[in-house]
Order: structure tokens, then C-alpha cells, then sequence
């Protein structure tokens, strides 16, 4: 489906809400169902149920959603005792046949934030029992944002079968929105429907950080800007990034940045001032001169800002000011050159920066395309040299090119040696320092392009920015990056050599292992049990590449399923024939409990316990997974 002329069908037709039903039955069906009325929702709210859309069956679990139009075929039939839904009846004012058909398309979806559009169900459905004409206009002004809700994590998905990945990208859009309020694990985990160990190791599987962690990065990013650029007391600066009390702040602010608020203010201020004088400078030169007024509630990334109700009043450069600023530079850096000597004709070195207009005959630093990716289209380098890349840098150098950035999380892999060269940009990445790199290429994924201030906005006013799935798979990152790099042949020999490493590697393990052994892994965390599946902490390669069996309930739950996070009385079920441990630091008192468990099932009585480094198997990139793939191996040929 074409998600796009769909929303923007949506954009310019005129509808109307029909009616609103809310239905909780514990019967073995739902009552008959209308559906003469026009197009509908069905937004499963609480349970299970079988569903019959238009020839096709669903296995739904809420959170759930259905639309269909006039004609649909419906039914539906609860898995178990508490189902509950609404039925939400409209009709569009379409002025063409393809418009109409559009909205009586069938389609369902598994919404990220349930919480978001079931407030709005509820909030229609509650207004729509009233009898007053306002109560009813009112729950048609409710209608559209639900749509747009529910066409919004759509739209963000990128498919819409499975959208929960967007977790992240969700989560941290509230943060960045909420930062100055009291958030806990816990709010978070329930407002976007999760445990705070899945959150947890969604954001640590993105962005190398637990998402309270992340929070604390966010505000005390905004607390050094707070200090720096306004003359508020530290208990106004506290107050304002969400800490009420000002000494536990201070003693936070200490650990992150190794200096008190009132010493990072008096060391740093003056810097600053230098810093960015050009840049407000150039501000008010080119743009209005009346300094943005900011209030702290606003989104952590906002690059523009209005109003009379900001606590605290300040200017900062602007991102156009910026790429002015280094415009000017390069022009003035060019002119130098041009009046002392004559290497306009030579060609430039990968090191300097390079545009299309240059004079320079390398083509490889000349010649650009058309890269098409998350957000668009958008001209990239043939061949870039230099390149930031905030997540992919094992990916990168596997195809010859060192990233001249990185994140912190991504530098701290400890399988990946030879960083010497690469500087850390931070997380959030910072724009300035990014900047400073003269990037020619900018690779981001989707949840570390919400992290950065500005966005993707931002980033593609520094250098060509392009957006790429995370795909956590060597095979397919390398083809990807061998097309963005211009490396098509490296990588099919990269993949072509892969293949038969894992061949041989077969071929190594298979005296070892018997057909019918079956193995597990297990993460032991200090508060959680996580089971991996065949994705990543060396499941991709005992699953996919070596071809071994997983133990039953891993298959049918993990792999197939949903389930990651386990609890300790289960612990034994989970575990096959040999099992691979992988201890997360600070878990050792946790672990105690749980070796008890270990040492009742198959892999613990027959001592097939292998321990591996949690760290060592959190990458999925090219260099890790080699190395990781000859790690397993020596454990299962040195241990039969």
C-alpha cells in the first residue's frame, strides 16, 4: 500500500464520524457487527482474538488495529476472557472513484503506543454517549487526531505489520519533550506498552544507553547550556531540567561532567563567549536580531522557539549561521591557497573537503549521486572518503573506509582494535563536533537521528545525510554499504567469503554436536532474565550460520514469538542441551539464584555451560561477528 497517497487522501478529503461502539465480552463471539455504515476502525484494546478481515485471518493481540470499508467481511471471535474493542464508524466525502476506494482498503496494524490512541478512543466514545450537539461536535473533533495518531506510527513504522522497533524512536521523542518532568523506567514502560527490561534492551540495543540514562545525558546537556548561557541560580537550572533537589543534582552533574555547576560555569564561560560570538555575529547579520526566547519545556532538539513565558532568555547560533560561518571559511581557505602555490590542480586529498563544484579532476572526489534511503533522496559522494557514521563503523571498515566519527557506544566495542583516527562525537552527537570533522557523508539510523539536536534537519545542513535501516545483519549491512560506498565488488567478496567461512565452520563443528542436542542463551541481568533468539549474543550464529537447534521453547516463544524476558521459575524451560551464559556487569548476586536453576536443567547436569563476554557479543557488525563466530566455534570443539 502506497502510505503516502493514502495520508495524503487523508489530508484533503472531508469526513465525518458516523458512530462509536465499545464492546468488552467475555460471550465466544463479538456481536454482529454492521458494516453498512461506511469505512471503519476496529481498535482492539485488551486481549485476543481471532479475526476475519476480508478472506484473510488474523491472529490479533491487542494492541490491534483494523480498518476496512463498505463491503468488508468481519468477524470476530475472543481468545479468552477480557477482550475488549471499539468499533469506530466513518464516511469520507471523496470527489473520485481511486479516493473512495482508498479508504474502504483493508489493512491491519500493530500500533508501538497504545496508550496515545486509546485515550483518544476513549475520550470519542465517552462524548459520543452524551445527547448535547456540542458533546457530539466535539467527539468529531476528536476523531481526525486519533486518525492521525494511528497514521503517524504508521507512517514511522515503515511497515504496517510490525512497528514495535519504533519503541525507541517514540520514547525518546517524549523525552525530549518531557526532560524538565519526574519520569521514571516505569512511566515510560507504560506509556509505550513494554517491561522496562524490553525498553531497556531496545535502547541499549540502539543507542548503547538505558533510556533513564539517556534522560540524564539529555538534561544534563541542557543544564551546561542553562549554565553557560543564561545567569540563572543552580537551583533554577535544577528546577527546570526536572530535579527538585538541587544537592542531588549537583552531585550528578559532578559525576557526568567532573565539575560542579558553579565551577563548569566559571571554567567554561568565557570559552563559550569566544565560541560563539561569530555565529550570533553572522546571526545578526543575515537573520532577524531579535534573540529566540526558549522555554525548558520545549523539545530538547527545537531549533526555533517563541513566547512570553520562558523562564530564562537567550540567543544561540542557528544551524544556517553555522554552515555560514564555515562557508566563509572554506572560501577564505581556498583564496589562501590560490596565492600560495598553484595545487588547484592537483588532486585533492581525501582529507580536505570537496564539493561537485571543484576543479579537481579525481572523480572519485567530484562525481556524485542520487542515494535513496529513510527520508528521501538525497546527493551523495560516488566514493566518500570521509564519512561519520553514528552506528556503523565496524560495517564501514570492513569496506576499507575508517569513519573520521563515531558514537561512544559504538567505540567502546572491544572486538573492533584499530580506532586510532576515529573521534567519538558523543551521544547525543554533537553537531558542532561533527562539523569540525568535514564529513562528506553522514550515516545515521532512524533512532540516532531523533537523538541528535536538530534531527536529521540538522545533520544534512553539515554534510550529506542519509538515513539506513538497522538491519543487524553482516550480509545484508555490507551489500547495503557497499552500494552507499561505492564498493559493490568489495562487498560480494566480503559476503562471498563469509559464506564459506561459515561453510567450513560447519563442516568443523558437526563431529562435536549431535543432531539432536539443542542449545539456549541466556543473559543474567542485576533486576532480569533475558533468553536471546537468532538475532543477536551469538544466536545469529548458532541459529542461522552454524545451523544448530534451538531448544523448544526458544523456538516457539523467542525466536517465532515475542517473548524475551523471562522470569526465574521458568528458567529451566529455556534451557536446552548446552547453554551459552552471558553475565551482564553487576549481576553476580543475581546470578547466585540463577545457577541453581542452570544446574537442574539438561545443559547444567551434563556441565555444557559456556560462558561468554556480554560485551564481546552486543555487536552485530561485520568484524564482530567473525570474531564472535570463531569464538563459538573453539568453545564447541574444545568442549564435546
Amino acid at each position: 500500500m502506497d502510505w503516502e497517497a493514502h495520508i495524503e487522501r487523508w489530508s484533503r478529503t472531508a469526513v465525518r464520524l458516523l458512530e462509536i461502539r465499545h464492546y468488552l465480552t467475555a460471550q465466544d463471539t463479538f456481536p454482529d457487527v454492521d458494516l453498512g455504515q461506511g469505512s471503519f476502525f476496529v481498535v482492539i484494546t485488551h486481549g485476543k482474538a481471532r479475526v476475519t478481515l476480508s478472506g484473510k485471518v488474523y491472529q490479533a493481540q491487542a494492541p490491534y488495529i483494523l480498518h476496512g470499508g463498505e463491503g468488508a467481511e468481519l468477524s470476530l471471535h475472543p481468545l479468552n476472557q477480557d477482550c475488549a474493542c471499539y468499533f469506530i464508524y466513518y464516511t469520507a466525502f471523496c470527489t473520485s472513484l481511486e479516493d473512495a476506494q482508498s479508504f474502504r482498503l483493508p489493512y491491519v496494524f500493530t500500533p508501538y503506543a497504545l496508550l496515545a490512541i486509546q485515550e483518544k478512543c476513549d475520550a470519542m466514545y465517552r462524548l459520543w454517549q452524551q445527547t448535547s450537539p456540542m458533546d457530539k461536535l466535539q467527539a468529531q473533533s476528536t476523531f481526525l487526531p486519533f486518525v492521525y495518531e494511528v497514521l503517524r506510527q504508521i507512517h514511522t513504522s515503515g511497515t504496517q505489520e510490525n512497528s514495535r522497533t519504533n519503541i525507541v524512536t517514540d520514547t525518546i521523542n517524549y523525552i525530549h519533550t518531557h526532560y524538565s518532568e519526574a519520569i521514571t523506567a516505569e512511566e515510560l514502560a507504560r506509556r509505550f506498552q513494554c517491561s522496562t527490561s524490553y525498553l531497556s534492551r531496545l535502547f541499549k540495543n540502539q543507542i548503547g544507553l538505558g533510556p533513564i540514562e539517556y534522560l540524564i545525558h539529555v538534561r544534563i546537556h541542557k543544564s551546561k547550556q542553562l549554565l553557560l548561557k543564561t545567569e540563572a541560580r543552580i537551583q533554577e537550572v535544577a528546577s527546570n531540567v526536572g530535579y527538585a533537589d538541587v544537592y542531588y543534582f549537583s552531585r550528578l552533574f559532578k559525576k557526568y561532567t567532573g565539575l560542579s555547576p558553579l565551577q563548569f560555569r566559571a571554567e567554561h564561560q568565557q570559552t563559550v563567549q569566544v565560541q560563539y560570538n561569530p555565529l550570533r555575529w553572522l546571526e545578526s547579520s543575515i537573520v532577524s536580531p531579535n534573540s529566540y526566547s526558549h522555554n525548558e519545556n520545549e523539545t530538547y532538539y527545537q531549533l526555533n522557539g517563541e513566547g512570553d513565558t520562558s523562564m530564562f532568555r537567550f540567543s544561540r547560533p542557528t544551524f544556517g549561521a553555522m554552515i555560514l560561518l564555515c562557508t566563509s571559511l572554506l572560501l577564505s581557505a581556498c583564496q589562501t591557497s590560490s596565492t600560495t602555490d598553484t595545487a588547484a590542480s592537483q588532486p585533492t586529498t581525501p582529507s580536505e573537503p570537496s564539493t561537485t563544484t571543484a576543479t579537481s579532476t579525481d572523480s572519485n572526489i567530484t562525481e556524485t549521486r542520487m542515494y535513496t534511503h529513510l527520508k528521501g533522496e538525497t546527493e551523495i559522494p560516488v566514493h566518500p572518503q570521509r564519512v561519520v557514521s553514528f552506528y556503523h563503523m565496524g560495517e564501514l571498515m570492513t569496506l576499507g573506509v575508517k569513519p573520521v566519527g563515531t558514537t561512544t557506544y559504538i567505540l567502546d566495542n572491544p572486538l573492533i582494535e584499530d580506532i586510532s583516527g576515529i573521534e567519538d562525537v558523543g551521544v547525543p552527537p554533537d553537531a558542532e563536533k561533527i562539523l569540525s570533522l568535514n564529513p562528506d557523508l553522514i550515516v545515521t539510523t532512524a533512532a540516532f537521528a531523533e537523538v541528535m539536536e536538530g534531527g536529521y534537519d540538522a545533520l544534512s545542513q553539515i554534510a550529506p545525510t542519509i538515513v539506513v535501516e538497522q538491519y543487524n545483519d553482516p550480509i545484508k549491512d555490507v551489500e547495503m554499504f557497499g552500494d552507499i560506498l561505492g564498493k559493490q565488488e568489495e562487498a560480494k567478496q566480503w559476503n562471498e567469503k563469509f559464506a564459506a567461512k561459515i561453510a567450513e565452520y560447519k563442516e568443523k563443528v558437526s563431529p562435536y554436536v549431535s543432531d539432536d542436542e539443542t542449545f539456549s542463551i541466556l543473559n543474567v541481568r542485576p533486576d532480569a532474565l533475558f533468553v536471546y533468539g537468532d538475532t543477536n549474543m551469538g544466536g545469529n550464529i548458532i541459529y542461522k550460520y552454524l545451523g544448530l537447534k534451538p531448544a523448544t521453547k526458544v523456538e516457539t516463544d523467542v525466536i517465532q514469538g515475542e517473548t524475551w524476558e523471562i522470569s526465574a521459575e521458568v528458567v529451566p524451560e529455556y534451557i536446552g542441551d548446552r547453554l551459552f551464559l552471558a553475565v551482564t556487569e553487576g549481576s553476580e548476586e543475581h546470578l547466585k539464584d540463577v545457577e541453581k536453576l542452570i544446574q537442574q536443567s539438561p545443559a547444567g547436569k551434563a556441565g555444557k555451560v559456556y560462558s561468554i563476554d556480554f560485551d564481546k557479543f552486543l555487536m552485530s557488525d561485520p568484524i564482530s561477528v567473525e570474531k564472535q563466530l570463531d569464538i563459538v566455534v573453539d568453545i564447541l570443539t574444545e568442549n564435546k
